[in-house]
């Protein structure tokens, strides 16, 4: 439990972070970059193996794997971080949290950690996931300064929704098919160390100059990040690598911290209609696994 609480925290500070960004004009790629440089100092001073990364066995699948992981990882974050300044923290923590329906899908039926027949209950609350980050996105106008067409603003959540799940669920098979007592440092660590470099190389393409303030960016958001994801491997553990119970319970947490600590330090203004949007979320969070967690409490 408390892998899963301070795993909570830390990915609502990333939210956070990624809302200060318009505020204090960061470059979002820069410090997006830079962040996953941080992620790696931070894993490698946090579990006192500076040279961890020698180690990595590049003919190994997992490698590979967390090669492209670390790609979803920048495009993912770049996508978050405009839908946190132009829509508000509320409705990235909801398009990114929503995207657990793919790792209870992949879990369900790839897997097979559980097994189970869907019911009406389940299939609502999928048709309820999406339909909660379309009203959780609706903004009268935009949050920050960045030029984006209107006409692609309701787009962003949905690019979240997706790579996030794609994530969500690397890390679900990652944890339960490839991870070993050999690799379980070395691997969130090298999909930083992989994210980092593939930022790199659209960094480079962008050829624009290089902002003191995108370092210091990049270490606040970085050093939460590290531990978003080595905590998210640690309860996993606890429950058994069981994503269909974990993810829901998970991801209800980060909605809503994220929500009240949006309205609270950024002032966020949300309607009626994003508020039901939010009541949504937690609704189909629990109606895609209701089975599982009722299980899961009752034994």
């Amino acid at each position: 439990m408390v892998y899963l609480i301070l795993g909570i925290i830390a990915n609502v500070l990333l939210f956070l972070a990624f809302r200060s960004f318009s505020i204090f004009k960061i470059d979002n790629l820069q410090a997006i970059v830079i962040n996953y440089y941080v992620c790696v100092i931070t894993g490698l001073i946090f579990i006192g193996k500076p040279m961890l990364l020698l180690s990595v066995d590049f003919g190994a699948s997992w490698s590979w794997l967390a090669l492209f992981m670390g790609l979803l990882l920048v495009v993912g974050f770049y996508a978050a971080s405009l839908t946190a300044q132009l829509l508000g923290v509320s409705v990235t923590s909801v398009a990114s949290k929503m995207s657990m329906v793919f790792p209870i899908l992949f879990s369900l039926f790839f897997m097979k950690i559980e097994s189970k027949s869907f019911s009406i209950l389940n299939y609502s609350g999928m048709a309820l996931a999406v339909f909660s980050i379309y009203l959780s996105s609706i903004r009268k106008e935009a949050k920050s300064d960045l030029k984006v067409s209107r006409k692609y603003l309701l787009l962003l959540p949905f690019v979240v929704f997706i790579v996030g799940g794609l994530i969500d669920t690397f890390i679900n098979y990652s944890n339960h098919s490839l991870m070993t007592t050999e690799n379980e440092d070395v691997f969130p660590i090298f999909l930083f160390a992989s994210a980092a470099f593939v930022g790199t190389i659209f960094l480079l393409f962008q050829k624009r100059n290089f902002e003191l303030k995108s370092l210091v960016g990049g270490i606040y958001l970085g050093i939460p990040n590290y531990f978003a994801i080595y905590l998210v491997f640690k309860a996993l553990t606890v429950f058994q690598n069981n994503g269909a119970v974990f993810f829901p319970i998970y991801n209800v947490g980060i909605i809503l911290l994220s929500s009240v600590a949006a309205i609270i330090i950024f002032k966020e203004q949300l309607s009626k209609i994003n508020f039901l949007g939010l009541g949504l979320s937690v609704l189909a969070l629990f109606f895609l696994s209701y089975q599982e967690i009722i299980e899961y409490f009752s034994n």
